[in-house]
């Protein structure tokens, strides 16, 4: 920004984000057409860079982070959009891990808002996601990166990043039930909506043990766009698990890999990390340079804040971000593998428009203790006094305590430590970032 120092860079920057249109917009099918009247008035930033595009239910941030470290590894400049943000909006359009900066934030702002303009629209016509997502292509461009990793923000017939020209690869990770008022409530409707973002010209990227009727779904939209859907069989070994990392030996009939180290963890992961190197193996026979010593060095410097975290070794406290039934049974296995025996105190806070009676069925069992709270999301945050006494409802002689923000059942939970327990906060992104903003100590 011309003639502004730091501190008004980031009085405009705060300035324009409260004047962004908060609402998601998702579910107009609408969006997409003008969203491409737009991608393409701007010149279509995205195609001076090579684009992987990701869809799925869980997974998707993961995958994209495991992508991101391999292909920086190599020496690519890699660019990658993600929601929702755990710390700062700014996170979610990052380049070889580094934020935006305010200032280019406001850079890629000032130029697209005049193409908006003759379009007839105004700044308030735009989403904030959709703004973000504009941003990010423009920002790419003009930082010179190599490839590009864009997540679906929500289903994929829709979002805003189905705006964009067909991708080198589209990449779905596991589908599941959720935010099924927008997407539908069977798998086969979810699908529908996710598979909506394959394109002719791209390559589509499963695995074969992905749930059925998506599989299904997946492989017909994909021949009707004329397009080659891999998924292979893979079988995947986890050698080792701890509360850090994670050792895992896989292979399929398009890979075959030993004792791969990755510094990030849970069970959930070695499905992530097949889709991973089935990846790869496209990439590389696209003759895309990868090579194995980058594989094996990149998958040791992922940065993926909250999905099974490790936030403090003692009381043993770990942060993860499931918020549907699929992820929190994920999150549930991996814990009951990792530190078998040990007695789970959970600091919970969910959404009130999640299948939540799901997830406490299969929490519950683990659990020592609940301490419940309020995500910051007042529009459709579970009130903690709700959500105690759905426990309560389905666990009578459980004990369930209400606290009245993160910081107060953070020091319950401390104070009802013992050795033989961990503590695991969950539930929703709104409280990771929660305990992201104060700290586990």
């Amino acid at each position: 920004m011309i003639n502004l120092n730091q501190e008004q860079v980031h009085q405009a920057y705060q300035q324009l984000i409260e004047q962004f249109n908060q609402a998601r917009l998702v579910g107009d099918t609408n969006r997409v057409p003008l969203l491409k009247r737009l991608v393409a008035a701007l010149g279509h930033p995205e195609q001076h860079y090579h684009v992987i595009h990701i869809a799925g239910t869980n997974g998707k941030g993961s995958t994209g982070a495991m992508l991101g470290a391999i292909l920086e590894q190599q020496g690519y400049r890699v660019g990658r959009f993600s929601s929702p943000a755990i710390i700062n909006d700014r996170e979610q359009l990052q380049v070889n891990h580094q934020w935006i900066s305010e200032a280019a934030f406001l850079d890629g702002y000032a130029e697209i808002l005049p193409v908006v303009q003759r379009l007839g629209l105004a700044a308030t016509d735009i989403s904030i996601f959709e703004w973000q997502f504009l941003i990010c292509l423009i920002w790419f461009k003009n930082e010179g990166v190599t490839y590009a990793i864009l997540e679906a923000g929500l289903g994929g017939l829709t979002d805003a990043t189905n705006a964009i020209s067909a991708p080198q690869l589209t990449v779905f990770t596991k589908i599941a039930l959720d935010h099924t008022q927008i997407l539908g409530d069977t798998i086969t409707k979810i699908a529908t909506q996710k598979s909506k973002i394959i394109k002719p010209g791209t390559v589509a990227v499963t695995l074969a043990d992905q749930a059925p009727d998506a599989l299904t779904v997946l492989q017909r939209e994909a021949d009707q766009q004329g397009v080659r859907l891999v998924a292979p069989t893979a079988t995947m070994t986890i050698d080792q698990l701890t509360p850090t990392h994670m050792v895992i030996t896989g292979y399929s009939d398009l890979f075959d890999w030993s004792q791969l180290q990755l510094n990030v963890t849970g069970q959930f992961q070695a499905q992530n990390l097949a889709l991973v190197l089935t990846a790869v193996a496209v990439l590389r026979q696209q003759h895309v340079v990868i090579s194995d010593d980058t594989v094996r060095t990149g998958l040791q410097q992922i940065q993926l804040p909250d999905r099974l975290t490790e936030v403090k070794q003692t009381p043993l406290t770990l942060v993860d971000v499931a918020h549907n039934p699929d992820g929190m049974r994920a999150l549930v296995s991996s814990l009951t593998a990792m530190v078998p025996g040990q007695h789970v105190i959970w600091i919970l806070g969910v959404l009130a428009d999640k299948a939540v009676t799901e997830m406490l069925e299969t929490l519950i069992p683990t659990a020592k203790q609940i301490f419940t709270v309020t995500p910051a999301n007042p529009q459709r945050a579970l009130p903690a006094a709700e959500l105690t006494k759905q426990i309560q409802q389905l666990a009578p002689t459980l004990n369930v305590q209400t606290m009245s923000d993160m910081p107060t059942a953070l020091a319950s939970a401390q104070q009802n430590w013992t050795k033989a327990d961990i503590i695991v906060v969950s539930g929703s992104f709104y409280v990771a970032r929660e305990l992201a903003a104060i700290g586990a100590d």
